[in-house]
């Protein structure tokens, strides 16, 4: 008899579960936790190097690739488009219209795409009280949320932009914006690296760490 294997998703989210116990008050991480974050990403970077190839009059071969592969190993160190412009002798000042049309991406490839969406809405119907705290452009982030069908589901969204690097995690910022919600109730913040577990003890709270791949991808 064949043994049917289960999504890579489903015993992670077993443990996290079994890790949010009866805690009311829920805060997520939404990139990388809620959902797989290639799934976003690899289409922007791939319309960021077609951009690329046409401005540049050069087929620069392999240029996504080399764009999700600095992505991937070093994600929360700035220069991301400078250091792929650098190495193929292209103009570092385009480094900034690279990042632009990448945040300005439609990300209508969220529509559809694994998610823990039911999950989100399991917790609602159990009385949960969720917000959404992310690094990220707020229209870039509201875009991505919408496209996932989360609209309606989080009582608080704190976006931590950029543009103001004070406010982003893992500053205790957007707890500050969050005391009215929590109030004095315990509460947990799911997300899926050291930055979020340092910002869950900024704020106090306990943290729960949650990996998000789709079974689409080869892990």
């Amino acid at each position: 008899m064949s043994v049917q294997r289960q999504p890579p998703v489903i015993a992670p989210l077993q443990r996290l579960t079994h890790s949010l116990e009866a805690a009311r008050r829920i805060a997520f991480d939404l990139d990388g936790t809620l959902y797989d974050t290639r799934d976003f990403e690899r289409p922007a970077l791939a319309a960021v190097a077609d951009w690329l190839r046409e401005k540049a009059g050069d087929p620069l071969d392999g240029l996504a690739q080399e764009f999700w592969e600095r992505r991937e190993m070093q994600r929360h160190r700035p220069g991301l488009f400078d250091d792929v412009l650098v190495k193929h002798d292209l103009p570092v000042a385009w480094g900034a219209e690279c990042l632009r049309r990448f945040h300005a991406h439609p990300a209508d490839e969220l529509k559809g795409a694994d998610s823990l969406k039911d999950f989100l809405l399991d917790l609602r119907a159990d009385g949960r009280r969720l917000a959404l705290v992310s690094n990220g452009p707020g229209a870039l982030q509201a875009r991505k949320c919408a496209s996932l069908g989360f609209d309606g589901i989080f009582d608080e969204c704190i976006y931590c932009d950029p543009n103001w690097p004070e406010r982003q995690k893992p500053s205790p910022w957007a707890w500050s914006r969050l005391e009215a919600w929590r109030g004095a109730l315990r509460t947990i913040y799911v997300g899926d690296d050291p930055i979020d577990a340092e910002f869950a003890k900024s704020g106090g709270a306990d943290f729960a760490a949650f990996l998000f791949r789709s079974p689409k991808y080869e892990n």
